[in-house]
């Protein structure tokens, strides 16, 4: 077996912690748990950290109760809230006339030192190629090669200093080491990258709980990401508010019912609610598939129109040929295929559907491609194996 990598995502709705390594291309998973957070997170903002850390603690716990594997530390996701991609090259002379492990360790101390603002830190670099002095270009690097110079040419994934020193903070205080971070939709695009796949440029609709974020990703690098600050938990309130139900309920006739429709004629009550003069009112499929389509198909149009935004402010014309392809908690309310499938501007949108042994839910889908990124890291750079923490102003 190779071995483990712990990865954590703390999200608006949950603490998740997923376990495992990957096989064969893709992530093979030992431990998948999630604790639900209640009001823990506002716009990125921690406002609960002992509801976090708790969290964070107990799945820990779990995770070695459940497989005997302590864990000590993670790869930790970070939320893409301003987040940039900038590209970047730099050159360093070889130790030993030929390529080393060390080489590649003093290109990235290279990059970063280059800090691109004060109040911003670079969080990954992701080299695209190797060049050796004879201006040779590799995809991987060419260890051992003869060579007096060695140049990487790279994306470099920038998000504001608060939001890496929040995220790291808050864990180490819940007694774990950060090994590595990532933007969230970095570790997303990761998950979905498949050599195989004809798909490699597209839209990434994430249809979150609080937000939903849609990043452009072409020959698997993000380009950019924008934010809308409406999910899938909004409609629960919607249900919740119009039904008079307690949002448990109305985010389970949310998820279980949604869009269905087959007995649309059927007016059997799913739950009692009570409305606001004290009366008993009677929730039936039809009050349900009404209200979760008005909600799904205005959402929808603010995903499509904020694209368009995006191709007029990057002057990307013709935006509608690249796939939508919706991961997140929103694109598994029951259905959902009828919304996306209903939109003509987009001719290709797709749900993503996961084939991971272990945990093939979307839920996890941040962890799965975080395991996939620090493999990669791995195999680009090598396992540093050193723990990182909080920055300061400089």
């Amino acid at each position: 077996m190779d071995k483990t990598i712990n990865t954590l995502e703390i999200s608006a709705s949950a603490v998740k912690l997923v376990v495992g390594y990957e096989l064969d291309g893709q992530p093979f998973v030992l431990y998948a748990n999630k604790v639900r957070l209640t009001q823990a997170i506002s716009a990125g903002e921690i406002v609960s950290p002992d509801q976090i850390i708790n969290a964070i603690k107990t799945l820990a716990n779990d995770a070695k109760e459940s497989t005997g594997i302590e864990i000590i530390e993670v790869v930790l996701a970070l939320p893409t809230i301003d987040f940039e991609v900038f590209r970047g090259t730099q050159t360093t002379n070889t130790l030993a006339n030929k390529i080393d492990r060390i080489d590649i360790k003093n290109i990235m101390a290279l990059f970063r030192k280059n800090r691109v603002d004060p109040n911003k830190v670079i969080v990954a670099i992701l080299p695209q190629t190797f060049k050796t002095d004879n201006e040779q270009s590799y995809r991987l690097l060419p260890l051992g090669e003869v060579s007096n110079t060695l140049t990487v040419e790279a994306f470099l994934h920038v998000l504001p200093l608060w939001v890496y020193n929040t995220y790291i903070d808050i864990t180490t205080k819940a007694g774990l080491k950060v090994a590595k971070v990532y933007a969230d939709k970095y570790a997303l695009t990761e998950l979905l990258n498949n050599p195989t796949s004809a798909t490699n440029t597209y839209f990434l609709v994430d249809f979150g709980a609080k937000t939903t974020s849609i990043t452009f990703v072409s020959n698997h690098n993000i380009y950019f990401s924008r934010l809308i600050n409406e999910g899938s938990d909004d409609l629960t309130y919607i249900l919740a508010q119009k039904f008079g139900l307690e949002l448990s309920v109305a985010n389970r006739l949310k998820k279980d019912y949604g869009l269905d429709h087959r007995n649309v004629n059927v007016n059997y009550p799913l739950a009692t609610g009570i409305n606001e003069a004290g009366e008993e009112v009677q929730v039936s499929l039809v009050d349900i598939y009404n209200t979760c389509h008005t909600f799904l198909k205005d959402h929808l149009q603010k995903v499509i129109n904020e694209i368009k935004i995006v191709g007029q402010t990057q002057n990307m014309p013709n935006l509608n040929k690249y796939p939508l392809l919706f991961v997140g908690g929103g694109s598994t309310i029951y259905n959902y295929e009828e919304i996306i499938a209903s939109d003509r501007t987009f001719p290709d949108k797709y749900i993503v559907k996961l084939d991971t042994i272990g945990a093939r839910s979307l839920t996890y889908a941040v962890n799965l491609g975080l395991i996939k990124a620090y493999t990669r890291y791995t195999q680009d750079i090598g396992d540093e194996r050193t723990s990182i923490g909080t920055l300061t102003r400089s």
